[in-house]
């Protein structure tokens, strides 16, 4: 395994709050969530805290017109 295999579930804090933005959150709940986040934001991690503002993996592809 790669460094780069490692570290592909590592995202700036930065890039994730973006995501959110563009998902259309309130700008209160996304600053809420990036208190609570570190840099870099290990996504795996951060499932649990996603998950109790109703985000799962799927949801968020799904908002972002992808498809699970």
């Amino acid at each position: 395994m790669t460094q780069s295999d490692r570290d592909s579930h590592l995202r700036s804090k930065a890039e994730v709050l973006r995501v959110l933005t563009r998902l259309g959150l309130p700008e209160e709940t996304v600053t809420e969530i990036a208190a609570q986040l570190s840099d870099p934001v290990d996504l795996h991690e951060a499932g649990a805290l996603m998950q109790a503002y109703g985000l799962t993996r799927d949801s968020v592809i799904s908002r972002l017109g992808g498809s699970p």
